[in-house]
């Protein structure tokens, strides 16, 4: 294959990646130059942080050259300071869930338990391990409830309500895991064609099924692929534990997973 026939089918790819992320801006009312802004920015910021030399962060001519960005926005997004996602909060929601659903005595054989609100191993304990009490426990409670993360039953016990987690998100939790999941799952597939590399990605697809198929798969697919998630998550929750004590410990993985079917859009 030539350098034209390649750059076709590369510019055809990003196109095609492109659609979904255009119609869900096209949804929230993002117009094309907020875009440009964004692109420009993650250009620059992509350049700044991968592409030095010797060590040495790029001058703005370098990022010019390499982005084709202005060299006068190059100099005006580097001036500007990151907004930063509070991820503190963020990540105190996810190692909360996580443990629930994974470490005794919140969990049982994987399955989350009902909890008490305060005392000996309860809701309020819980909260107290990653909150280091910067965070009211009653507070994040209120919250899920609210949300209908949980629910109390007659005893006042708390139970975890997995259906909803999954279904009604916080929308800044939501939005955080939205960009965070896509962006590995591109990392991943960029990895593997600039670097050959073989970091693992595989999907099943077919494209001659009835409405009723896909909602069997749908389901099947759901029920499974929870299985896997939920003993992973206990698998890695017990080595970070494990791990955090090392100088060796500032690595990261993600394992996901999805179902899509364009039934949806019909």
């Amino acid at each position: 294959m030539d350098i034209q026939d390649e750059n076709t089918l590369l510019k055809r790819a990003i196109k095609q990646i492109l659609k979904p992320l255009m119609r869900f801006l096209i949804h929230k009312q993002i117009t094309l130059p907020a875009l440009l802004e964004l692109i420009k920015s993650a250009y620059v910021e992509v350049a700044e942080k991968e592409f030095s030399l010797d060590g040495k962060a790029p001058t703005d001519s370098r990022i010019n050259l390499l982005t084709g960005v202005h060299r006068k926005d190059v100099k005006r997004l580097r001036d500007q300071e990151d907004e930063q996602i509070p991820s503190e909060r963020l990540s105190v929601h996810s190692l909360m869930l996580a443990t629930w659903m994974a470490e005794s005595p919140y969990a049982d054989n994987n399955a989350p338990q009902p909890l008490p609100v305060a005392g000996e191993s309860s809701f309020e304990s819980l909260a107290d391990m990653y909150t280091r009490q910067n965070i009211r426990a009653t507070s994040i409670l209120e919250n899920w409830l609210e949300l209908g993360w949980v629910q109390k039953d007659e005893q006042n016990n708390v139970h975890l309500n997995l259906e909803a987690l999954q279904d009604n998100q916080l929308g800044e939790d939501q939005l955080y895991f939205f960009s965070q999941n896509l962006a590995d799952h591109l990392a991943t597939s960029t990895s593997n064609l600039i670097n050959n590399t073989k970091q693992f990605e595989r999907a099943v697809f077919y494209n001659q099924l009835t409405p009723k198929s896909i909602k069997s798969l749908q389901q099947s697919s759901k029920k499974k692929a929870m299985a896997v998630l939920t003993e992973l998550n206990k698998e890695a929750l017990k080595m970070q534990k494990q791990d955090k004590k090392s100088d060796e410990a500032k690595h990261r993985f993600r394992f996901g997973s999805y179902f899509y079917t364009d039934a949806d859009h019909e």
